[in-house]
């Protein structure tokens, strides 16, 4: 079963609340987060910051999945930079290379009055481009010795307060009033499906109501429970009321942007049922055979295979792309979409799509031409992927 999450606007009487929650929950995760970096141990952890900042243990256990997130978060980032890196080192050291072969294969003269020659114009390029794949080379290596760390509240607005007037701040305190909200400006709550309506410590009913634990730190102020009315989610209100039918888990965070409290919930929601059934000797064989899809620039390429892999039919799917806007693009490829599903609707049969990954290719794109750099950018297998999910 898939994840999926919907947003709906948080009711005025809970604001108060979410604000102290932030601060609290924040504390609590920046504190969690420098003492799992010292390596002690977390059920000591656990025990101690339930006396220490008035939370129960399912508080903790949401504090340390939110904490848990970011950590793996920062460190594919961090893979992705080295391997970004390493790909753009071995596309410029290899162009290095074209550009030494066309220099020994130049024929030697001199240019035409303030015109460099041709020999002149490819030994420049291999300056500059010796230049670039030493600084990559000094990057990378400083990226390798610094372990990756989590900044909270954002690199940038850590930076701005170097700069006040240059980021529209006419005072310290202005900054550091943004900074301690953007570090307090989320909790989350974490359900499970052995639980009272998916979650023990947030709780929402079909007619609209939630119901949320309140920590032993701000019962004094807010009671055991805080409740609130009329929340209904304008998108995936189906998949809420399909998860609390069925006990499924539902996990909140409380997250404000702009001024303004958001609810977003997590839930699984129900399985699509496929077109065909699957081959109990191979998960590549149907039934009824497949659509397989393949993408280029300009043109998307169908065939359909029945079950023992003989071609039945085959077309091509014309789109245009290029100097578009993003919400163009987006109609374009909806509507390819909706072809393809009619196209496998009429042989009741799923559809297959390529799997490509243009992340590292498009690290070294610096060193290609224009019509190459154009095509990757352009490679709309996520957007594709998404229309059909």
């Amino acid at each position: 079963m898939s994840q999926v999450t919907y947003q709906t606007k948080c009711p005025e009487s809970i604001i108060e609340f979410c604000e102290l929650m932030g601060v609290l929950f924040g504390k609590v995760e920046r504190d969690l987060y420098k003492a799992l970096s010292r390596g002690e141990k977390l059920n000591d952890l656990k025990r101690n910051y339930q006396k220490i900042y008035g939370i129960n243990a399912r508080q903790f256990n949401s504090v340390h999945s939110s904490i848990k997130g970011k950590i793996a978060s920062r460190q594919e980032c961090y893979q992705n930079q080295i391997e970004n890196l390493s790909d753009q080192i071995k596309g410029l050291s290899k162009s290095i290379d074209n550009k030494n072969q066309q220099l020994n294969q130049t024929n030697p003269h001199c240019g035409l009055g303030k015109n460099q020659s041709l020999s002149d114009k490819i030994r420049r390029e291999i300056h500059h481009k010796q230049r670039r794949l030493a600084m990559l080379k000094c990057r990378l290596s400083s990226l390798k010795k610094n372990q990756p760390s989590l900044r909270f509240g954002s690199k940038k607005l850590w930076k701005a307060q170097f700069n006040l007037e240059a980021n529209g701040y006419s005072s310290h305190e202005e900054w550091l009033k943004d900074w301690r909200n953007a570090r307090n400006s989320q909790f989350m709550l974490v359900g499970s499906k052995d639980e009272t309506q998916g979650n023990v410590n947030c709780q929402l009913t079909k007619d609209g109501v939630i119901k949320i634990n309140v920590p032993p730190a701000l019962m004094p102020k807010f009671g055991k429970y805080i409740k609130a009315d009329g929340i209904k989610f304008t998108y995936g209100q189906s998949d809420l009321d399909y998860a609390l039918s069925k006990g499924k888990a539902l996990t909140f965070r409380f997250v404000r942007k702009c001024g303004q409290w958001y609810i977003f919930c997590t839930v699984y929601r129900a399985e699509i049922p496929y077109q065909s059934k699957y081959s109990t000797s191979t998960a590549l064989s149907a039934s009824n055979g497949m659509l397989g899809v393949d993408l280029n620039p300009g043109v998307i390429g169908w065939a359909y295979c029945d079950s023992a892999g003989n071609l039945k039919d085959r077309g091509q799917i014309k789109i245009n792309i290029n100097d578009r806007t993003s919400n163009q693009i987006e109609a374009t490829l909806g509507d390819a979409c909706k072809n393809l599903v009619e196209i496998a609707s009429q042989y009741n049969c799923p559809i297959t799509i390529e799997s490509l990954n243009f992340s590292r290719k498009k690290a070294s794109m610096r060193e290609q031409g224009v019509k190459y750099s154009r095509m990757l950018s352009n490679a709309s297998l996520p957007k594709i992927c998404r229309n059909f999910s």
